[in-house]
């Protein structure tokens, strides 16, 4: 397993050094949809849809909860094809969160971006690591979601697809 930690110094130069040492470790070219999950910061559900040119839909596999964390995970698959886009676990903090935006994910109908942009929510997306899993052949990243000044999500997003 390969991982590069990402700063948010400079972030459009920074993540472009950061895909190439990535690369130049695994001595091999990411995709460009590899390239353009690691380092988007909004709606994977929307990106995804567009680079693929179909609709997504979210299954979400398992939702655990307690007062000071939701835990969940799930996955992205192509509509059409029913294949597995992205595979995700998230830690939800509720604290830092608004109560209609918890009772939202508590329903376990949406994705946290469909979530944060119906909720009309100004938040700030903080890739903290990038890397690949050569046993898996799958990219990945980690990245925090911040609303108020206080990180309100930590995300894990596995990438397997090449379309």
């Amino acid at each position: 397993m390969v991982i590069v930690t990402i700063d948010v110094e400079n972030f459009g130069n920074q993540i472009l050094k950061k895909i190439s040492e990535l690369e130049d470790r695994l001595n091999t070219k990411l995709t460009l949809y590899e390239k353009v999950l690691l380092s988007q910061t909004g709606t994977l559900e929307q990106v995804l849809s567009i680079l693929i040119n179909s609709e997504v839909e979210l299954k979400i596999l398992k939702q655990i909860e307690t007062t000071l964390l939701i835990k969940r995970v799930a996955c992205i698959i192509n509509k059409k094809t029913k294949k597995i886009l992205v595979r995700a676990v998230s830690n939800i903090f509720p604290a830092n969160l608004p109560k209609r935006v918890i009772w939202q994910i508590k329903q376990r109908n949406h994705g946290i971006g469909a979530i944060i942009t119906n909720s009309e929510l100004e938040t700030f997306r903080k890739i903290l690591r990038i890397g690949h899993n050569s046993n898996t052949r799958s990219t990945f990243r980690i990245y925090q979601i911040i609303y108020q000044e206080k990180i309100s999500f930590e995300i894990k997003e596995n990438f397997r697809f090449v379309e």
